[in-house]
């Protein structure tokens, strides 16, 4: 079997209340159609993880909850480290990535882009709600596909 990474950004957030801290913030009505959108593709790709990471932010854990009906059961880790990391606390919080399988991390920009430049050399935009699947093959690592909600 094969090492996957799946890294996804977050779906589309609100900025309807200003008194809510960056944290907090929920995802908006776009949002809330693109995560399932966004999983039933990765079902359809057969891309379903075995382990998902996310960020601890509301935001993140909504674009989980939003994908649920097709990545239900899964080993989920809520990781406060994944909130607006930099690439250096991606590779940290990455660590744990199953050797064999596939992995996901949902998380944020501009920290999305930066991981999968660092580990495929390639540069891949990633509006919210997107997903990119990257393999690894002795220890190179190779973007495979990107999904965005406005291309499926």
């Amino acid at each position: 079997m094969i090492r996957r990474l799946i890294i996804m950004r977050h779906a589309k957030s609100s900025w309807d209340d200003s008194s809510l801290a960056d944290h907090d913030r929920p995802l908006n009505p776009r949002g809330l159609r693109d995560a399932p959108k966004i999983a039933e593709a990765i079902d359809r790709f057969g891309w379903v993880p075995q382990l998902i990471l996310v960020s601890s932010s509301m935001r993140t854990r909504q674009t989980l909850d939003g994908m649920a009906q097709v990545l239900s059961d899964i080993e989920t880790e809520i990781r406060g480290g994944i909130y607006h990391a930099g690439l250096n606390e991606l590779l940290h919080e990455l660590q744990d990535i199953l050797d064999e399988g596939t992995t996901m991390i949902i998380g944020h920009n501009p920290g999305s882009e930066l991981l999968i430049n660092h580990l495929s050399g390639e540069w891949h935009s990633m509006p919210t709600a997107a997903a990119a699947l990257l393999s690894e093959s002795n220890g190179v690592w190779k973007v495979e596909k990107v999904l965005r909600p406005k291309e499926i």
